[in-house]
């Protein structure tokens, strides 16, 4: 694709328009998708944790008229008396449970019973006889003193609550008995849901208790309890129909569990997003086409130029474009024009001015001195060294013709063992012209010698510390060592000399020239030029305690692709 994309500019102009037009509303659409649905599930959320709080604000105020209700009647005078005689026709006590069960009597069912469940008095005009069915709920209440609540889940009774009546020593009287039918959270919840919602009070045990819509009640609760017990978010039906909301009640026990269908279930979805992807498709159909026109369209200049260029490169010099058009393109072919025209002036003039070089380049070279010429001459000074016996002489001459050797030699790199013997006969030299006044030592490795450099490379660094820094000195001293650093070969050339200040070691380790070290510049540009930027020459100094020049550079054989 990317070379398709490179093998023309029609390609890239198609590519860009698709790229500019296309992707910003596709990706447009997807994202908005994505927060409408976001959107729309975070406000079904808040509004069914907020019916959530409201429902069990209902239930924790039903709870509460419960206990309080419970605790009047519980502490009663009359309630205790008629229990005590185990009475149950006394019209004092029918009194005081219609005064005290006023607010609940439209949502609960209140008994006052003895001991063994035989009943006292009741709300309900038809309480029936004999012992209660929540005998259950008694004996737990039995070892408590405040109201304890029960979940039932049989004869339509969804919720019991009892509270013992206690005489002076402790002694059990008989109960105070709250009963909740299903009709009765019917009356609590009404006008709160809608059709779709559905609001569950369930056990500890995760058992149904009660349900606004009793239709599939079992079915929903299983799932629940499956999905719980498997790991999985209870929350979140299997099928992506329904989400639940969960909330515990702390003084009953019970979970309360709104189910709402989901806005955007998992059917809703499939649709939801295959239409989306249809109008995507479409519209990227429609997008190709219009894009396909638009690049042919900007592009037929630039392919009229091309063509054009390519028949100049075959060397035809005569071509002319058309250049009607008043825009850009039409003054690119103008210029073009313009070019062809101006390059057969210019290449007529090349060939005179390349004539006119070659001569004087013939003239310069015939004007050079011979290299041999000097070989001769500096034989002869060696010779006449030895004649007149002036050992200086000799030497100096054969250490000169050695270094001139080397120097106009044509190989551009050399080992680390030829720069080496080349710095030898340097020093050499330049013992004789500062008459011994310093000294220098070799200390390079084995390992070191057969790689590889660039001729002169390492001389003018000890140049720049003959010269910089031991010239003056009585007793000079030049170390040269090699390592190796995190796979590069380092060349140091330290000295004892009179050190460098911070402005001249600051323009040493930068770019910029400096007319004293500019050896030192010329190396540090050949090596950046050969390896790259994070080779070349590097300076450090104290003023009056030396110098340590460094010159890094790949760490390699002369062999290719092997290293030291």
């Amino acid at each position: 694709m990317k070379k398709w994309i490179q093998s023309s500019f029609r390609n890239r102009i198609f590519a860009s328009v698709l790229l500019i037009t296309l992707v910003p509303i596709l990706l447009g659409n997807v994202l908005l998708l994505s927060y409408q649905v976001r959107r729309t599930n975070r406000d079904q959320s808040l509004s069914a944790e907020t019916l959530l709080k409201s429902s069990q604000a209902l239930l924790n105020g039903l709870t509460r008229d419960m206990d309080s209700a419970a605790e009047t009647l519980a502490t009663s005078t009359v309630v205790r008396s008629t229990l005590r005689r185990g009475s149950s026709d006394s019209r004092i006590l029918y009194q005081v449970l219609f005064r005290q069960t006023e607010r609940l009597r439209k949502y609960c069912r209140v008994d006052i019973c003895l001991p063994d469940g035989t009943l006292c008095d009741s709300t309900d005009p038809e309480p029936g006889e004999g012992l209660l069915p929540y005998w259950g709920v008694l004996r737990e209440a039995a070892r408590r003193e405040r109201l304890t609540f029960r979940a039932e889940s049989t004869g339509g009774i969804a919720l019991r609550a009892a509270r013992p009546v206690r005489s002076f020593d402790g002694g059990i009287l008989g109960f105070v008995v709250f009963t909740v039918t299903e009709s009765n959270l019917d009356d609590l919840f009404a006008g709160m849901l809608e059709g779709t919602e559905d609001l569950l009070l369930l056990t500890p045990q995760w058992e149904p208790v009660y349900s606004t819509r009793p239709a599939g009640l079992e079915a929903a609760v299983s799932q629940l309890r499956q999905r719980l017990l498997s790991g999985e978010d209870p929350r979140e039906d299997a099928g992506g129909k329904y989400r639940y909301y969960l909330q515990r009640d702390t003084v009953t026990g019970l979970t309360l569990a709104l189910r709402q269908n989901r806005v955007f279930s998992t059917p809703v979805l499939r649709t939801y997003y295959l239409t989306a992807q249809v109008t995507e498709l479409l519209s990227l159909a429609l997008y190709v086409l219009c894009a396909r026109w638009l690049s042919g369209n900007l592009s037929e200049p630039v392919d009229r130029l091309e063509r054009g260029m390519a028949e100049v490169e075959a060397g035809d010099l005569t071509v002319q474009l058309e250049t009607g058009r008043a825009d850009e393109l039409g003054r690119l072919a103008a210029s073009f024009n313009r070019m062809t025209r101006e390059y057969r002036a210019n290449l007529q003039r090349s060939v005179e001015h390349q004539r006119e070089l070659n001569e004087t380049r013939i003239r310069l070279m015939q004007s050079q001195l011979n290299p041999h010429f000097l070989y001769n001459t500096l034989d002869s000074m060696k010779w006449l060294g030895v004649t007149h016996q002036v050992p200086q002489i000799a030497e100096l001459a054969t250490d000169l013709a050695a270094l001139l050797r080397f120097s106009i030699s044509q190989a551009e790199f050399v080992t680390v063992e030829e720069e080496l013997e080349f710095l030898d006969r340097y020093l050499q030299i330049q013992y004789i012209r500062f008459e011994d006044r310093f000294a220098c030592e070799i200390d390079v490795e084995e390992r070191f010698q057969h790689c590889e450099l660039p001729k002169l490379a390492l001389q003018p660094l000890v140049e720049n510390a003959i010269i910089h820094g031991v010239a003056d000195e009585n007793e000079g001293y030049i170390k040269i060592t090699a390592w190796e650093e995190s796979g590069d070969l380092i060349l140091c050339v330290q000295d004892n000399g009179c050190g460098m200040d911070a402005d001249t070691l600051t323009r040493l380790n930068g770019d910029s020239q400096n007319g004293k070290h500019l050896g030192l510049h010329n190396v540090n540009q050949i090596l950046r030029l050969h390896y790259g930027e994070r080779y070349g020459v590097r300076a450090e100094s104290t003023p009056g305690q030396g110098s340590r020049v460094m010159l890094s550079l790949p760490l390699r054989i002369r062999e290719e692709g092997i290293s030291c």
